[in-house]
C-alpha cells in the first residue's frame, strides 16, 4: 500500500469504518465457518448419544415383558431406525448376533472411551427377557454422517466464501454510510460555523448521541451568533465613540487656536497702546484717552476668559447640572432689567410678554446666562431706534422663551455657523460691539446639557432664537 493510499485511509472516518466493517464480518464469517467444521463431529454424536440412551433405557425397561425373539426383533428395528449398529452378547460375553451395518469388536485392553471419541461407539448395556435370559448390549454409532457433512462444506466453501465477500461489502457499504453520515454532517456544520454561517449548522432531527450533540452544535451556534452580533453592536459603539473623541479633540484643537488667536489681538493692542503712552509719541501723548482705552480692552479680555473658563468647566467630566424648579417667566424679566438701561440710550424698545407658572427644572446660574446672552445680542446687534420682543409662553405642554429683534437676515447655510466658538460674521464691527464670539457656543452648550431643543431663524421682522424646555 503506498503511501497517498494510507494517507487517503487516514483522512476518511467513511473508509475506516468500511474496511473495519468487512474484516470483521468476514473474520466472522470464517470463525462461525470453523466452529461449524470443528464441532460438527462432536455435536453429531453427542445429539446421538443422548437420543440413543434415552431410547435404550427405554427399551430395556421393555424387554422384562418380551421373550427373547421379541427383544432381537426390536433390537434390529432400532438399528436401522437410528442407523447405528448393536452386537447382542450373552451374558458370558459370546457374541449371539449384530444388528446394523457397523461392526466393531473390543478387545479386553481397548479404552473405550478413546474408541467412542475416534470411531463413535457410544454406551453398552446389560438387559434381561421375560425368560430371564441376561444380554449385553454394545450400541456403535458412525462418523459417517459427519464425514459426509465436512465435504459438503469444503465443496460449498469457495461459493460461501464469495458470497459472504460479496454480502460483508455491501454491509460494510451501507453500515460504513449509516454510521459515518451523521459524523460527516457533524463536521460540515463545524465548517460552516467556522466561516461564521450559523444559521442552524446540523439540520437533523436525530434522538441518539450524535443527535444530542447536532443540537448542542445548534445552540452553541445560536450563541455565538449572539455573541458576535453583540461585538459587533458594541465594536460599532466603540468606533463612534472613538470617532466621537476624535471630533472632540478636533474641535479642542481649534478651540485654543481660536482662543489663542483672540486672545493675541487685544493683547497686541494693549501692549501697543501701552508702549505709545511710556513713549509719549504722537496722540499717545493724551494717556487718559488711551488709558481709557487700555482699560475697555482689559475688561474685553476678562469677559472672554471667563467665558473661556465657563466653558472649560461645562466640559471638564467632573461637572454635573444642579437643577431645581425656576419660574422662567420671572428669571427672564429680572435679567431684562439688567439691559434696559443700555437698550434705552440705543433708543431701543423691548416688549415683554411673560406668562405667569412656567416653571421648568434647570440649573439656574447656567441658565441665567442663556437669558443673559441672548438678550444682550439682541441689544448689542439691534440698530438704533429697533425694536426686540421677549416672549416666554407655553406651547403643546412645553415652555418656549424666544428672543425676537430687529436685524438684517442672516443667510441660511450660515446660521449654524452662528453658534461655532469665536465665529464672527463681520469682525470689526462685532469686536467694537464688544461680542467674544462665545456667546451662542455657550448656549448651545448649556441647552444641549439640560436636554433642551433650540432653533434660530429669520422672521418677518429681523432674527428670532427660540428656546424649547421640556
Amino acid at each position: 500500500m503506498d503511501t497517498a493510499l494510507r494517507n487517503y485511509i487516514k483522512d476518511h472516518l467513511t473508509i475506516k469504518v468500511f474496511l473495519a466493517t468487512v474484516m470483521v464480518l468476514l473474520a466472522l464469517s470464517a470463525a462461525i465457518y470453523g466452529m461449524v467444521a470443528f464441532g460438527m463431529s462432536k455435536t453429531y454424536l453427542s445429539e446421538l448419544n443422548r437420543s440413543i440412551e434415552e431410547e435404550m433405557n427405554s427399551m430395556i425397561a421393555q424387554f422384562r415383558e418380551m421373550p427373547d425373539e421379541g427383544v432381537k426383533n426390536m433390537l434390529s428395528r432400532f438399528a436401522v431406525e437410528y442407523g447405528v449398529s448393536i452386537n447382542l452378547q450373552d451374558e458370558d460375553g459370546n457374541e449371539i448376533e449384530t444388528y446394523g451395518d457397523i461392526s466393531y469388536s473390543l478387545a479386553p485392553d481397548v479404552d473405550s472411551q478413546k474408541v467412542q471419541d475416534s470411531r463413535g461407539i457410544t454406551k453398552t448395556y446389560t438387559a434381561e427377557s421375560k425368560e430371564g435370559t441376561v444380554f449385553r448390549l454394545s450400541v456403535f454409532g458412525s462418523r459417517e454422517q459427519t464425514y459426509i457433512g465436512l465435504n459438503v462444506l469444503k465443496r460449498i466453501f469457495p461459493v460461501l466464501a464469495g458470497i459472504t465477500f460479496v454480502v460483508s461489502l455491501i454491509i460494510a457499504v451501507f453500515f460504513s454510510r449509516y454510521i459515518t453520515r451523521p459524523i460527516l454532517k457533524v463536521n460540515e456544520a463545524s465548517k460552516r460555523m467556522v466561516k461564521l454561517d450559523f444559521q442552524k449548522p446540523y439540520p437533523e432531527t436525530r434522538s441518539d448521541e450524535i443527535g444530542i450533540l447536532g443540537e448542542n452544535l445548534n445552540y452553541l451556534a445560536e450563541c455565538l451568533e449572539e455573541t458576535l452580533e453583540e461585538l459587533k453592536g458594541k465594536n460599532h459603539i466603540l468606533q463612534e465613540e472613538i470617532e466621537r473623541e476624535r471630533e472632540m479633540e478636533k474641535k479642542q484643537l481649534a478651540f485654543f487656536s481660536a482662543v489663542s488667536h483672540e486672545l493675541k489681538t487685544p493683547i497686541t493692542v494693549l501692549k501697543g497702546q501701552l508702549q505709545g503712552m511710556i513713549a509719549g509719541i504722537g496722540g499717545y501723548k493724551d494717556r487718559d484717552k488711551y488709558l481709557r482705552r487700555s482699560f475697555e480692552v482689559t475688561v474685553s479680555m476678562e469677559s472672554m476668559i471667563q467665558e473661556i473658563l465657563d466653558v472649560s468647566r461645562i466640559k471638564s467630566n467632573g461637572f454635573s447640572l444642579s437643577r431645581k424648579e425656576v419660574q422662567l417667566g420671572q428669571l427672564v424679566e429680572e435679567l431684562t432689567l439688567e439691559w434696559e438701561d443700555i437698550a434705552t440710550d440705543k433708543g431701543l424698545k423691548i416688549y415683554k410678554e411673560l406668562e405667569e407658572r412656567s416653571y421648568i427644572y434647570v440649573d439656574r446660574s447656567l441658565f441665567m446666562k442663556v437669558v443673559s446672552n441672548l438678550i444682550g445680542n439682541a441689544v448689542k446687534y439691534t440698530p438704533s431706534g429697533g425694536h426686540i420682543w421677549i416672549r416666554v409662553y407655553h406651547s403643546n405642554e412645553q415652555i418656549v422663551f424666544s428672543v425676537e429683534n430687529n436685524a438684517e437676515h442672516i443667510p441660511e447655510e450660515e446660521i449654524p455657523k452662528l453658534f461655532d466658538p469665536f465665529y464672527r460674521r463681520e469682525r470689526s464691527r462685532n469686536r467694537k460691539a464688544g461680542g467674544s464670539g462665545l456667546g451662542l457656543y455657550i448656549v448651545k452648550m448649556i441647552v444641549e446639557l439640560h436636554g433642551f431643543q433650540y432653533e434660530f431663524s429669520n422672521t418677518e421682522q429681523g432674527v428670532q432664537i427660540k428656546i424649547v424646555c421640556d
